[in-house]
């Protein structure tokens, strides 16, 4: 800490229903009490101080860190430990700010100005003012400073906070049932992990590697974006099986996080453990954790085999609905989720009678998206299927097959530019969908031929 922000130790901050009391390092709120590490209340005393203004990752790292050498993950993670924090404490998630490119800063929501915030005595912002100076020429110089030249062109993709890397499960049985149960974890995971705003999760399929961390990904967001891999394997004994998970840093293999996950806990138990993982990195899961509605492994396998989004993997997932129907014929969740596929895909047999209509999205948003399929491909309703989706990703804005299906809707009224640009953004979270790509070629060929 510097010895301006030390003078100000003992002065309260307000913003809102919440108050940073410094000397004690603690947030109040209607929320609760939140206490912050060292770090993170001298980081929020700096936005406090400097409320309203972006405050650069510099900036940060010289106030906080006396400007040494760390990770380029630093900054990053510390941001996001004080917006869980300032969350839990109860505060609108828009009075931290991202700009992008630039830094931080303290935003006010409310018609307030700055004025607002109980700001340090006049004298110690005199006594601050030098530093502030200093900090600002730091910034100039380190923004105007000759850089080498990237060896690709930026994608110009938004750049996320955190970007997660997600190999799915592994097995090292030979049993086709711990194969499949494999495969449906990872999908119920993809299903959990999609629903965190904050975070860009890549998913890479269960029988290719993920690719090198310090090629595309770095390429495309920046060498300073903090990036992380989870790997999970299953392990059966015999008697139980579990799931041993690590999330690490790919470029060093340093390990931040380990959890184990009893298979025979459920979902909930898997959500929960994610959850964790999240949390070891400052960013706060979705709000609720439940159990999904159906647990049939044979449910999620066709999932993942529906988000393929080929006629032959369409084929294999009705044939993993179909034996939940074999066994519970009644199953709402299997017979809408055949029919939707059976709309989309002619190789589909329809399953027979009355397609089971769902007043809400339910314990998941999955019923959402066989209705949006339903209005698109048995409907012929565009529109309708893109309010569905909206619906959807407004909840889970990293599901690659939803974007899909909304590029699809698009593409239907007459918007293919736009359509484009979700199926790269899909193509990007799925890399191994290999539908996505292929599509991708095909509508610019359409593009090119309208121009």
């Amino acid at each position: 800490m510097t010895a301006q922000m030390d003078e100000q130790q003992s002065n309260p901050f307000a913003f809102g229903s919440v108050r940073f009391e410094v000397d004690i390092k603690t947030l109040k709120g209607p929320a609760g009490e939140v206490k912050l590490e060292d770090k993170i209340a001298e980081l929020l005393q700096l936005l406090c101080m400097r409320a309203g203004d972006v405050v650069s990752r510099e900036d940060i790292l010289a106030t906080i860190w006396a400007g040494r050498s760390l990770s380029e993950q630093t900054v990053p993670v510390a941001i996001s430990k004080l917006r869980k924090a300032l969350r839990d404490a109860g505060a609108e998630d828009t009075l931290l700010q991202t700009v992008p490119k630039r830094g931080y800063r303290l935003v006010l929501g409310g018609g307030e100005s700055p004025a607002d915030v109980a700001h340090p005595p006049v004298a110690g912002l005199r006594r601050f003012w030098p530093l502030a100076a200093a900090l600002v020429l730091f910034a100039a110089v380190a923004v105007f400073w000759p850089r080498a030249t990237p060896l690709v062109p930026s994608a110009g993709a938004a750049k996320p906070g955190i970007i997660l890397t997600v190999q799915d499960i592994r097995t090292e049985s030979e049993a086709e049932e711990d194969r499949s149960r494999v495969i449906a974890l990872s999908e119920l995971a993809s299903y959990f992990l999609s629903q965190t705003p904050e975070v860009l999760v890549i998913r890479h399929w269960w029988n290719v590697d993920a690719p090198d961390p310090t090629g595309g990904i770095f390429t495309r967001y920046g060498a300073d974006t903090p990036v992380y891999l989870l790997k999970g394997t299953l392990i059966n004994d015999g008697a139980s099986r579990v799931v041993t998970l690590f999330l690490s840093d790919p470029k060093t293999d340093e390990v931040h996080w380990s959890g184990v996950y009893d298979v025979a806990n459920g979902s909930g138990a898997l959500f929960a453990r994610l959850g964790e993982m999240f949390g070891s990195v400052g960013v706060s899961a979705m709000a609720e954790a439940s159990p999904v509605g159906l647990e049939d492994d044979r449910y999620w396998v066709g999932r993942y085999l529906a988000h393929l989004s080929t006629p032959g993997a369409a084929k294999g997932a009705a044939k993993q609905w179909r034996e939940v129907l074999e066994t519970d014929p009644g199953n709402a969740d299997a017979q809408r989720a055949l029919a939707a596929l059976a709309a989309r895909w002619t190789s589909v047999e329809a399953p027979v009678g009355p397609i089971p209509e769902a007043a809400d999205a339910g314990s998941d948003y999955q019923a959402l998206v066989d209705r949006a399929v339903l209005a698109l491909y048995r409907d012929g309703d565009p529109a309708a299927a893109s309010g569905f989706l909206d619906d959807v990703l407004a909840r889970a804005p990293g599901d690659h097959y939803a974007l899909s299906l909304k590029a699809e809707a698009l593409v239907a009224q007459g918007d293919t530019e736009a359509a484009l640009a979700l199926y790269r953004k899909a193509l990007r979270l799925a890399p191994f969908a290999k539908a996505y790509a292929g599509r991708i070629t095909a509508l610019e060929g359409d593009a090119a031929g309208v121009d």
